[in-house]
């Protein structure tokens, strides 16, 4: 049943436009420009975010990262496997659900640590590679308040995760 959405979507937008006498094909030529476009001002971005990201997971600066993070953490209640979870959620989903998986597999789905693994993956979102696409989309250069928000709101889904995982458990 879910293949015939996308065609049903196209036919109800056409018949649409007949009805109310737009030109559908015209109004779709527009759309893709203006999506090229846009295409075209957030890919430095996206490019940027992904070589730093490949970079960053290749080189000794990953374990440097996590040593340093690690030493915040820790003292505060965070297991050192979810460590790199929470590093990596912010900038990329598929990353993020990569460690999920490691945790999942090495900590078992049922574990305390394995709960609170997927109720952050569940609760957060890659906010900073999506607050840069959309800086990036409408230009706008002034930026730091925003990131001082973005680590705030990761630091509370986790220890509010961790919290209600220890009152659950």
């Amino acid at each position: 049943m879910s293949q015939y959405i996308p065609a049903l979507i196209v036919l109800i937008s056409i018949i649409m436009g007949i009805r109310y006498k737009t030109d559908v094909y015209e109004n779709f030529l527009q759309g893709a420009q203006a999506g090229i476009k846009a295409l075209w001002r957030i890919f430095p971005t996206i490019l940027g975010i992904f070589i730093a990201l490949s970079m960053v997971r290749n080189s000794l600066l990953w374990w440097y990262i996590i040593d340093k993070v690690g030493f915040i953490l820790k003292p505060l209640g965070v297991s050192e496997e979810l460590i790199p979870l929470i590093i990596m959620r912010p900038f990329s989903g598929s990353a993020s659900l990569a460690v999920l998986t490691k945790i999942l597999s090495e900590q078992g789905a049922d574990s305390l640590t394995g709960l609170i693994a997927s109720t952050f993956m569940a609760s957060t979102e890659t906010v900073v590679y999506v607050v840069m696409t959309y800086l990036a989309s409408i230009q706008l250069k002034k930026s730091r308040h925003i990131f001082l928000v973005i680590i705030l709101t990761q630091l509370i889904g986790i220890f509010c995760t961790i919290f209600l995982w220890s009152l659950l458990s």
